[in-house]
């Protein structure tokens, strides 16, 4: 309990601490559900500095960022389970979506974020604040399939009682529509990773006629979300990409097949989403005409490139419970 500070006293532990010339590593975040990534990401975390102070965000943060489910575990008991690490300096909890309260007190040399950061993709206050101190950056990656979000979906699906068949179908069964996000954006090189999962999808005689507008800009999230009538959320989205269909590059210029493609490459987007801890939300354009010449319209697109569907992007603010709709009436064995 020693270890764990208000912002106030955190400030003043490292104001003694650079009195004795010893550096400070900063890093922020949940850190609910404590698991073997987030120890092993602040073990070398702490190796960045003489001392590293762990900020996380409060429960009402939290909710605010992740959605009314989050967090699991409570402010005192995450800072405590923190502060019991040997790695971790000290703990403080701040009341707010963003770390910069912190970051303007206390002034670290390092601040260190997990591997799916990048300084671009820092929170633009947060970096400024930072930049501004002098701080250098770490980026530490993660370790695949350790989060908090897949414990969750192995508990909420059954965990090892679960036939194992059943279980490597898991990110399958576990792709659901995700309509609220985190207030963080997400990086180009997630992005890019879709793409390629996107690309990878089947396509008749190979013509690949798809095509992608990847849009982060706000102003134009805005603008696509004011033209789907059940897409308004899309406005809060982190990214949105639309898969539009070139009618002269689709097999034998038909609109079935170039439909086909573009479907199969938004599904491979939404389940590499979800094996990326990101979250999406399919909106359907194709064949609202009036949705399709008003898309065709913002981007600039000519008559042979008609939008298919949009894609909502980024980082889950809720958690839907996996699933799926199997039916035996459907299905006929021959």
């Amino acid at each position: 309990m020693e270890k764990i500070f208000t912002i106030e006293e955190a400030s003043r532990w490292a104001a003694e601490l650079r009195r004795s010339g010893r550096t400070l590593a900063v890093t922020n975040g949940v850190f609910d559900l404590l698991h073997r990534g987030h120890v092993q990401y602040l073990m070398e975390a702490a190796a960045q500095a003489d001392a590293l102070l762990v900020a996380i965000n409060s429960d009402a943060a939290v909710k605010a960022l992740k959605g009314p489910e989050r967090p699991i575990v409570c402010e005192q008991d995450r800072a405590f389970m923190l502060a019991s690490l040997e790695c971790v300096s000290a703990v403080v909890i701040f009341d707010s979506t963003r770390a910069t309260p912190v970051f303007q007190a206390i002034a670290p040399d390092v601040y260190v974020k997990g591997g799916d950061y990048t300084e671009e993709t820092l929170d633009r206050e947060e970096h400024s604040v930072l930049k501004a101190a002098g701080a250098r950056f770490s980026f530490i990656p993660f370790i695949a399939g350790r989060s908090t979000t897949s414990v969750i979906k192995q508990i909420r699906g059954g965990g090892a009682s679960r036939p194992q068949a059943d279980r490597r179908i898991d990110p399958i069964l576990s792709r659901r529509s995700v309509r609220r996000f985190q207030l963080r954006p997400v990086g180009r090189e997630q992005l890019a990773e879709l793409l390629k999962a996107g690309m990878a999808a089947p396509s008749a005689c190979a013509k690949d006629p798809w095509r992608f507008l990847v849009v982060t800009k706000p102003e134009l999230l805005k603008a696509i979300a004011d033209k789907l009538p059940n897409g308004r959320f899309l406005a809060e989205a982190p990214a949105c990409i639309c898969i539009a269909g070139d009618l002269n590059k689709a097999h034998g210029g038909e609109l079935s097949y170039m439909l086909q493609d573009c479907s199969a490459a938004a599904e491979n987007i939404l389940v590499a989403a979800g094996l990326l801890g990101l979250g999406g939300c399919w909106l359907g354009v194709h064949p609202r005409q009036e949705r399709v010449k008003a898309l065709q319209e913002l981007f600039g697109l000519p008559e042979h490139i008609l939008p298919v569907c949009c894609l909502a992007i980024g980082w889950p603010g809720e958690s839907p419970q996996p699933r799926t709709r199997y039916r035996d009436d459907v299905v006929k064995f021959l």
